[in-house]
């Protein structure tokens, strides 16, 4: 009985000290964000999930030294492999119940207290405070702390609870309803040689009232809890290229129309970053015309990145400059104009979508999942001429 005391006293110090908890724990409150987080790439992030991931690590050439660097934002809830890069140790991503089931865990997020700027890459400034997370209300923040209390009203003739009995919640910390805790580990990367291989480009405009939460987690039906009650919640999902593309809609906008007797495309990017950031993505413009019962398909227009070094194509880690690109600027109106003369009677579709990896790209890397390399639609519209 004094051994299991002292072994029950001895785990209760260790999840007070070490700032983990398990997503498994937040589950039994928040059944609808779990299930939604279950789908997400936050969970899909470590190499045992993500097949791409997986494809570059294996070319990686930090993988022969030990130094899984990609830790500190695909597996940052895998404390292990973080305190042994902290040490200088080697570190290498083992098949463990964190790596599949949590690698960017609930609790981790939720205890992100700011972003320190770098140029290599930003850091995500955690809260060692045990039990103690920071989250929003409906997007914004509000500059109180709510612990698990009792309240009273009509007299003390009506009891009521507030707050949650597990945990308690910051609602103050504006970088949870402005988005700002999202760019410690989405905001841009550079390699060894300072080369930004990734960059989100974000430019806020002053009209805009967007940003990384109310875009990719925006409020949808359900409560958040079990405990306190609500209409809504933020989507858990986190919406992408990978999850709810549909919900990313709203902010592509397609046109066409004839100029001098040709046909031309506008493509509109509404979002406050650039569109397919990843360098290993593809994204095409596709067009058919539906005349007389045929449809004529126009060749796709193309946007993408490709990394060089030494004037080829180069992995990510190597390269030094860009050899091609075409991509959609925050903001940004492209127009493009075919060598395709239209007629009255014709019906144009007009389609944006994308590949999650450069079928080309995906051939290097030994990637055959079809899910990564099929074309997906991201928006669709037909005009009649």
């Amino acid at each position: 009985m004094l051994r299991l005391t002292f072994l029950l006293i001895a785990a209760l110090d260790l999840f007070a000290t070490q700032g983990f908890v398990s997503s498994n724990v937040c589950k039994k409150c928040h059944p609808i964000i779990s299930k939604e987080y279950s789908a997400s790439m936050h969970k899909n992030a470590s190499i045992h999930n993500d097949p791409v991931h997986r494809a570059v690590w294996e070319k990686h050439p930090l993988k022969k030294s030990g130094k899984y660097v990609c830790a500190s934002c695909h597996t940052p809830t895998d404390t292990k492999i973080m305190q042994a890069l902290k040490s200088k140790k080697s570190a290498l991503p083992e098949e463990n119940a964190i790596q599949k089931n949590e690698p960017i865990g609930c609790a981790y997020c939720h205890r992100i207290k700011d972003i320190e700027i770098h140029a290599k890459a930003n850091l995500n400034i955690l809260n060692e405070t045990p039990k103690f997370y920071y989250a929003s209300k409906e997007g914004k923040s509000e500059k109180r702390v709510v612990k698990f209390h009792e309240e009273s009203s009509f007299f003390g003739l009506s009891k009521k609870t507030a707050g949650s009995p597990f945990h308690t919640i910051d609602y103050g910390n504006e970088n949870f309803s402005d988005g700002k805790m999202c760019l410690g580990c989405h905001d841009h990367k550079r390699n060894d040689k300072g080369f930004a291989i990734c960059s989100m480009d974000i430019e806020s405009s002053e009209k805009s009232t967007n940003n990384c939460i109310s875009c990719h987690m925006p409020q949808v039906e359900g409560s958040y809890s079990t405990i306190a009650k609500s209409k809504t919640h933020a989507y858990h999902g986190f919406t992408g290229l990978h999850n709810r593309p549909d919900m990313l809609k709203s902010y592509i906008t397609l046109k066409a129309t004839a100029k001098e007797g040709k046909l031309s495309v506008t493509l509109k990017n509404g979002a406050d970053h650039k569109l397919f950031a990843h360098p290993l993505r593809l994204a095409q413009l596709r067009i058919e015309i539906g005349r007389d019962g045929k449809t004529i398909r126009l060749e796709p227009v193309n946007f993408f990145t490709i990394l060089g070094h030494n004037g080829k194509p180069a992995m990510p880690w190597s390269a030094d400059s860009i050899l091609k690109q075409n991509v959609i600027k925050a903001h940004e109106e492209k127009r493009i104009d075919m060598a395709f003369t239209p007629r009255k009677g014709d019906e144009v579709r007009v389609t944006l979508g994308y590949y999650i990896v450069n079928p080309k790209a995906a051939g290097k890397l030994g990637i055959t999942q079809k899910d990564f390399t099929t074309f997906r639609t991201l928006v669709s519209k037909i005009f009649f001429f």
